[in-house]
């Protein structure tokens, strides 16, 4: 079953299979997911089952700033220093209204208090057409991760359920981006299914497309169970390092967490 949201604009930190010591952020509202795709997969549940949940303020960025600032003190005048700092939170990061001021705000609350904390960011590659979230990626992320987990358009409609259209935005938007990592999550389903041949070898292409731009590839899958409607299935361990194999013989790091 999908997990409870965030119920701060700071989490942790949690010890992360990926990241280590981790402190996460959430720079969106404390009572719904707020989210531009509708992944089977999510942790949280489906984004429309939410649409009637209650309606709280995006935090502002002056907000945010201030609550950087008092945890990042609290958690360095307690000897708990993260190795890492992770925004994601309750949704898709990116939609924040103003992504680049609160970026910012949190880059220099880091210097001040973390120096050593890497800041990475969780998103779904969807909002890269907006300047100014490029370049809040460009110059305040050591570690973006970006979603990039489907070879055609129509896998990629069926897994997100949304418009087709969207697959060429995402890889338009991250040839706008100078460096960043690609997450991809494999599962199958019903619904979608991403390991097919047809679906690796057209991601394997777009991972083409997007060359040296491409840092490095992290596969997982299920980790969390999402809503039982959606039908997935975990892929196996050996099936995900096949994947990664291939990505490999691409020329590109792969690693299967």
């Amino acid at each position: 079953m999908p997990i409870p949201l965030q119920d701060g604009w700071l989490y942790g930190p949690v010890d992360s299979r990926r990241y280590g010591r981790s402190l996460g952020v959430n720079p969106l509202p404390l009572d719904r997911k707020l989210c531009s795709l509708d992944c089977l997969y999510c942790q949280y549940g489906f984004t429309r089952a939410q649409e009637t949940a209650g309606r709280s303020e995006v935090p502002s960025a002056a907000e945010l700033g201030e609550a950087f600032e008092r945890e990042f003190a609290r958690l360095a005048a307690a000897g708990d220093r993260p190795d890492r700092i992770t925004v994601a939170g309750n949704g898709e990061p990116t939609l924040h209204p103003d992504f680049l001021e609160m970026s910012r705000r949190l880059r220099e609350a880091r210097d001040r208090h973390f120096p050593d904390a890497r800041i990475g960011l969780l998103s779904n590659s969807m909002h890269l057409n907006r300047d100014d979230v490029v370049e809040a990626i460009e110059t305040c992320y050591e570690e973006p991760a970006m979603k990039l987990e489907w070879g055609t358009a129509e896998c990629f409609a069926a897994l997100n359920q949304v418009s087709a259209r969207g697959f060429e935005r995402v890889l338009r938007g991250l040839e706008r981006l100078s460096s960043f990592v690609v997450q991809a999550l494999f599962l199958r389903s019903p619904l979608a299914d991403n390991t097919t041949p047809t679906e690796i070898e057209g991601w394997l292409a777009a991972l083409h497309r997007l060359g040296p731009r491409v840092r490095a590839v992290e596969i997982y899958s299920l980790d969390r169970p999402p809503a039982p409607e959606a039908q997935t299935e975990r892929v196996p361990r050996e099936d995900l390092e096949a994947i990664a194999r291939q990505v490999r013989q691409a020329g590109f790091q792969a690693e299967v967490f």
